[in-house]
């Protein structure tokens, strides 16, 4: 009886890896919270399985229910025939290898043993199913939490069963093995879910750090446009007196005074805030709010800005001129020039920016980085100077995947007491 249910705890845990694995390749079609149709359809695949794989120990008959099972749980998820035949066939072989490895581990016939055998089984698909998802993030070049040590969990737990297999051999022996084993498979789902809720909560905190500086951005772009529409109400208010004044001084030539009042006129309309004013109201925001914070913060801040009214990918060239702007004035303001100047301007459909800010601190670079601050792949590493590095240090790298996504050319390099960077974009 022992043996029969953790045959069935480590084939439940295999049903629960069978949707990670669908979820590495059909992420993006998947919902955050299971439907009732795919609990059903799990339970049912699990029950069926665990009773037809205990009741007759078919090989062939646990091939047939294995794929019919898994191609019926990816088509929940996709139409396409293609995708469930391949990701049905990946999937069963990746199992199918499991279960000849942990057979030639365990070498036994023993029905204790056997059963025993399942849950190696489910470690080696659980380490087969990390290092999966670690290759396609990687190649989708996602930003996730690092899983690689998380692959120890359950190597170290097969080896503690094999090593426990080939060591104890009377009947009460293969008992402890039993429990050993389960107590390891409860083991692993915490640790694999308590992982989950870790990294949950990782990209929930990063989502509202984002959300609250988009606020920030455009409440005070809101407040900008208001205390514009606030005085250019006040001064039209005004407009029959400031004419008559005009008409005054023209009839007594007096034109350095008319040149004068001109100039107090567009100094009352004039907002300091709105430092950028293109007429494209997202990228405008981004930059009156960083501008203004440099201005406050540095002192020599020189700006040359030419953007159409109309440009697209919008949201992009936020990410890259927030980031870009962000790194600039935490480095320029630990120096004594605090200098920062900014040049972005478009042409025939490229845009162009150049950045150059004042540091005194030594760059570090990442191990394997050339003086360029470039890897093999072409990826920038160059690490955060701040002293919280695990939720800061993603700047240039945001930044990078951009400019590779609409195949642009983009240098980041220090240079004596300066640091720069050259970005080209074809939007």
């Amino acid at each position: 009886m022992m043996a029969v249910s953790i045959y069935s705890l480590s084939n439940l845990f295999r049903i629960y890896l069978l949707r990670r694995y669908i979820h590495i390749f059909l992420g993006e079609e998947m919902e955050e919270r299971i439907s009732g149709k795919e609990v059903l359809l799990y339970m049912g695949f699990f029950l069926v399985n665990t009773c037809m794989s205990i009741a007759f120990h078919s090989v062939w008959l646990n091939i047939l229910i294995n794929v019919a099972g898994i191609s019926l749980i990816v088509s929940i998820y996709t139409k396409s025939m293609k995708t469930v035949l391949f990701l049905t066939c990946f999937i069963y072989m990746i199992h199918m290898v499991c279960d000849v490895i942990s057979a030639f581990l365990l070498d036994s016939l023993e029905r204790e043993i056997s059963m025993v055998s399942g849950v190696t089984t489910a470690f080696l698909i659980l380490i087969g199913e990390l290092l999966m998802e670690k290759i396609v993030n990687f190649r989708k070049n996602t930003d996730e939490v690092q899983n690689i040590p998380l692959i120890f969990v359950p190597l170290c737990s097969m080896a503690t069963v094999v090593f426990l297999v080939s060591k104890i051999s009377s009947k009460e022996g293969r008992m402890i093995i039993v429990a050993v084993s389960s107590s390891l498979l409860f083991i692993n789902f915490v640790v694999l879910y308590l992982y989950n809720m870790l990294l949950k909560a990782f990209h929930e905190k990063y989502d509202n750090e984002i959300l609250k500086h988009k606020v920030q951005i455009y409440a005070n772009q809101m407040n900008i446009i208001l205390q514009n529409e606030s005085k250019v109400r006040a001064l039209k208010h005004d407009m029959k007196h400031h004419m008559n004044e005009l008409k005054l001084l023209a009839i007594k030539n007096e034109d350095g005074l008319i040149q004068k009042y001109i100039d107090s006129m567009e100094e009352f309309i004039h907002n300091p805030k709105e430092i950028i004013s293109s007429g494209n109201t997202e990228i405008d925001s981004v930059l009156n709010y960083m501008l203004h914070k440099a201005k406050e913060e540095l002192k020599d801040v020189n700006v040359r800005i030419q953007l159409p009214k109309a440009i697209g990918h919008s949201f992009d060239i936020n990410i890259i001129v927030g980031n870009l702007l962000e790194n600039a004035i935490e480095a320029a303001k630990a120096t004594e020039e605090k200098l920062l100047n900014l040049k972005i301007g478009v042409k025939q459909g490229v845009l162009r920016i150049e950045m150059e800010n004042s540091f005194c601190k030594e760059l570090l670079v990442m191990e394997g980085v050339g003086k360029t601050g470039y890897l093999g792949d072409g990826r920038m590493r160059f690490q955060t100077t701040k002293k919280d590095k695990s939720e800061h240090g993603f700047g240039l790298y945001n930044v990078q995947k951009i400019v590779e996504k609409y195949n642009g050319i983009m240098e980041a390099f220090p240079s004596g007491e300066r640091f720069f960077v050259k970005l080209i974009l074809y939007i």
